[in-house]
């Protein structure tokens, strides 16, 4: 379960914040967890994808656009060269990708 993936039709009002405090209390007592609550949502979930695009385990021409603007320059640079996934939504459970 990522951060975001509770407040959904059908889940108890307050599953969220309840899997975000479990989770909290596990990278509290040590146990490792994937990413905390607060680091997830520090992140976001496409800009942690951008913020490590120059580390060893990112992909250097990762970008996020923020405008239309932004999206119209940017993307029709980048698509140039090679083919490109957008990803219009937050999560990961699939929605809202354009190959």
């Amino acid at each position: 379960i990522t951060r975001g993936q509770l407040p959904t039709p059908g889940v108890p009002a307050g599953a969220q914040e309840k899997f975000d405090d479990l989770m909290s209390k596990m990278v509290k007592s040590g146990k490792p967890v994937w990413s905390s609550p607060r680091v997830q949502t520090q992140m976001g979930a496409k800009d942690a994808l951008v913020k490590i695009a120059k580390m060893s385990c990112g992909l250097e021409d990762t970008y996020a656009y923020y405008t239309p603007a932004e999206l119209l320059v940017g993307f029709k640079k980048s698509a140039a060269f090679q083919p490109r996934v957008i990803k219009q939504n937050r999560g990961s459970a699939g929605e809202g990708i354009w190959l």
